[in-house]
């Protein structure tokens, strides 16, 4: 019994996904069936995993890959849309598990968050907890015993690459050993046992050597490849096209990629710790079949015959042999192999009998402790009868015994009363530290979502056989364009209340209207509704009685707050009392086509900060690149910002604003640039003022994204607290409209600036210098030039960070820069 407790919480989030039976899938399933192997790979965020060496051992050998990502993203950029931080995770996290679903590998994580690019290990792992991570990575190699661990990061050069990515290979290289090692995490081995895997690779390639000329000079008589171009034919494509189709759900990074036709496309992986290998077989050596355990090959000969036998046109016709191998596998000592064979079977035996179970709930969002009706379908389109025994839902007991077969719907209404739990995010529930969330829960620690909180476990008898099948509750609605849409059943608290703008700036004495939504999740919402403000602040009116009497409804409230000298710097934070309870979270919805829909519960504020902001531009015109929330924070403090369509950037079109913002990675995804760039510089040259925000160094639709040469690098200052200097500290944009003191660049967030130009035409004028700890002075942050009559700025500095996150000194800053030229 020491692995059943444990392991039941690592399959927990791998609910049936039933689907259409397909022959070739169900006897490719069967071949991974037969085999015991594993494969543990290791990498540091999202879109870090190798896809192609995923898809090779998941789909070719049929080994148990799974994919560690170290943290869930949330440092990075996004290409779809606005979110970052903690909302950007989440959508990462949905697209690796999008990406898992294609190339058949497992998806887990651990409680390491991404705060950012990281120039150096020593500094990742000093804010990351190495101890806590290095006990979670020994645990996972503990928990699914795998063979072999392959990094996707090189230990052996720190400072060459991002902080995160060398830090995920360090602590692989130290775990390899550490959890064959009793004296280390002891605790951990009342559950679990003590494991060495047998080798541990790096997975290198032409990156690592700086280009694919480099790479070719290199001799790889050490390294074992592997060809990714080689056809599935059970499949119908290559690894290649696998990948290539994984890889393509990384969509919030603009990372959809296209196979490549033809071969060999090698891929290679260095040997770094463990036996050496004769052979270019990782596995050499290691019995990957069933013999590796007490019992086994009965079990090995069963699923070899059936492999011989298997019938493609009747696959109900192989349900007695897989029951033989089910019975055969429950009597086999308690395991990883064995629950997760169990489980494989499971599924197995269900796509033979092309069984179609669903939980389906009504709602989308239920409360705690509500009473709520499931409606649960069964359908068995096979000849085999199917006896459905009993339904456990909710730790309600519903007793059917009824049989079913032919096609025929099983269907029943089941009414249960919700818990007293909310199924966010686990890993957001609890205020963490700026590199690691904080979770107290170790049976969610490292899955990759909270499991949903409504499951049927259906208890079914096949052949004389009982098979407890776990189904997830979903809600399905039928949208005119995309077909069936399913999303997660979620438990939300009754009633969530939203403050109308993450940050409220107060530039004079005159009040601040405050509106707040509030959102009843069911029927006959009462109470307060008050604001928690900063000491000395005055709201009015102080509170107000709120009555909803339908689910669903939402209603605004407008406060009007009194700023006070004495506290500049504060939050406001809404609180409704109901029934002697607060409530004081919001719900955030997060909806693109390609994840499920997922909503998040946390504690509802806004920043506030009183501030002497001057401003002579009240109308601007924003071109946006990627999506940022920049307008949004202009808006906040009177700007009025109209945003530009690239298909109808005309110049007599934009002539009329005194300065035009180009959004963050314009250069890099607005096609219309390429030729459309010279209506901006006949803009900035009949007098307009155009700021222009960073753009990656590479990817750029034309070099010409300035009317003066200049050179993007990927130089960036990532420590936020790094000092900074004035080149030219009379320069109007450090005086005009709003005096710009160093103390402007305290209380940033997570990074200066990044993809500084390095190289720019003498008509530039470098404004700051800052660098991060023994680095050389960096001077692209701000570069500004006059060209013709009017202005241009161009700037890497995180603005579209600073801004949302309320640094009232990056508002001051910002605004100085679209008012130069406008003195």
């Amino acid at each position: 019994m020491k692995y059943f407790f444990l392991l039941s919480f690592f399959f927990l989030f791998k609910s049936f996904q039933l689907k259409s039976q397909n022959s070739a899938e169900i006897y490719t399933k069967i071949q991974k069936l037969n085999v015991l192997g594993s494969l543990l790979h290791i990498g540091a965020h999202p879109d870090d995993e190798n896809t192609n060496l995923i898809s090779y051992f998941s789909n070719k050998h049929h080994i148990e890959t799974t994919y560690l990502s170290l943290t869930r993203g949330d440092g990075g950029q996004n290409r779809i849309g606005t979110e970052l931080t903690d909302a950007l995770g989440l959508i990462r996290t949905q697209e690796l598990l999008a990406a898992r679903k294609i190339d058949g590998a497992n998806q887990f994580f651990t409680t390491a968050n991404d705060f950012g690019f990281s120039k150096h290990p020593d500094e990742t792992l000093n804010i990351w907890n190495k101890n806590e991570l290095l006990s979670q990575v020994v645990k996972y190699i503990r928990t699914i015993q795998p063979d072999i661990i392959i990094n996707r990061f090189d230990h052996r050069t720190p400072g060459t690459t991002h902080g995160h990515h060398t830090s995920s290979a360090i602590l692989s290289y130290e775990a390899f050993d550490l959890a064959s090692n009793v004296n280390y995490f002891p605790e951990q081995l009342k559950s679990l046992s003590i494991w060495k895997p047998k080798r541990l690779f790096f997975n290198t390639s032409w990156f690592f050597y700086g280009s694919k000329e480099n790479f070719m000079k290199v001799d790889k008589n050490n390294f074992l490849k592997f060809d990714q171009s080689e056809f599935n034919n059970l499949r119908g494509m290559t690894y290649d096209q696998i990948a290539a189709k994984s890889r393509s759900q990384h969509k919030s990074q603009g990372f959809g990629r296209s196979p490549k036709p033809g071969g060999p496309q090698w891929g290679y992986i260095e040997l770094i710790k463990g036996e050496d290998v004769a052979s270019n077989n990782p596995f050499e050596g290691i019995d990957i079949s069933w013999n590796r355990l007490k019992g086994g090959d009965q079990i090995k000969t069963l699923i070899d015959n059936l492999l011989t036998d298997f019938n493609f046109k009747i696959p109900e016709e192989n349900i007695p042999d897989l029951i033989n191998i089910y019975k055969k596998i429950e009597k086999l000592e308690n395991g990883y192999w064995k629950n997760l064979k169990l489980n494989e079977l499971k599924s197995i035996i269900s796509l033979c009998l092309g069984l179609n179970i669903q939980l389906n709930s009504i709602n989308i969002l239920g409360t705690p402790n509500s009473k709520e009706v499931f409606n649960l379908k069964i359908v068995n389109p096979s000849n085999t009868d199917v006896l459905i025994k009993k339904i456990n839902l909710n730790n309600d007991n519903f007793i059917i015994n009824e049989t079913i077969k032919n096609n025929y719907l099983f269907e029943k209404k089941l009414e249960i009363t919700i818990g007293n739990i909310i199924s966010s995010p686990y890993w957001l529930t609890k205020e963490g530290t700026l590199g690691m969330y904080k979770v107290n829960n170790q049976n969610l620690k490292g899955l990759p979502e909270t499991p949903i909180a409504i499951k049927a476990k259906v208890d079914l008898v096949i052949n004389g056989s009982g098979l407890t099948i776990v189904v997830d509750a979903k809600n399905r609605i039928t949208d005119p364009v995309q077909g069936e849409v399913i999303t997660p059943y979620t438990v939300v608290p009754k009633v969530t209340v939203k403050l109308d703008q993450p940050v409220y700036i107060f530039t004079d004495s005159r009040p601040k209207q405050v509106s707040v939504s509030v959102t009843a999740h069911k029927n006959n919402i009462q109470g307060t509704l008050s604001l928690e403000i900063p000491e000395g602040w005055k709201s009015k009116p102080s509170e107000y009685l709120i009555d909803i009497s339908k689910k669903s409804e939402l209603k605004n409230y407008l406060f009007n707050v009194y700023s006070s000298n004495k506290n500049s710097l504060g939050t406001i934070k809404p609180i409704i009392n109901s029934n002697n309870e607060k409530y004081s979270n919001q719900l955030i919805t997060i909806d693109y086509p390609h994840i499920p829909k997922q909503f998040i519960v946390k504690p509802s504020f806004s920043k506030v900060f009183e501030v002497d902001l001057k401003n002579n531009v009240n109308k601007v015109g924003y071109l946006m690149g990627v999506g940022d929330k920049i307008p949004e924070a202009l808006k906040n403090i009177g700007i009025e910002v109209v945003e530009i369509d690239p298909s109808e950037l005309i110049l007599e079109n934009i002539a009329d604003f005194k300065t035009i913002i180009i959004g963050i990675r314009a250069f890099n995804v607005i096609d219309e640039l390429r030729f459309k760039n010279e209506v901006l510089w006949n803009y900035v040259k009949n007098g307009g003022t155009l700021v222009i925000q960073y753009n990656t160094s590479r990817g750029l639709k034309t070099n010409n994204i300035t009317p003066y040469k200049l050179t993007l690098s990927r130089d960036r200052v990532t420590d936020e607290n790094s000092s900074v200097e004035f080149l030219n500290k009379s320069h109007s944009i450090f005086n005009h409209p709003n005096k710009i003191e160093i103390e402007d660049f305290n209380n940033w967030v997570q990074e200066r600036g990044l993809y500084f130009p390095n190289n720019w035409d003498e008509n530039f004028e470098p404004l700051l210098e800052m660098s991060d700890v023994n680095e050389t002075k960096k001077r692209g942050s701000i570069l500004a030039a006059s060209y013709g009559e009017g202005k241009i700025i161009y700037t890497g500095l995180s603005f579209f960070r600073e801004l949302p996150a309320g640094v009232p000194g990056a508002y001051k800053l910002f605004i100085n820069l679209l008012n130069f030229g406008h003195e």
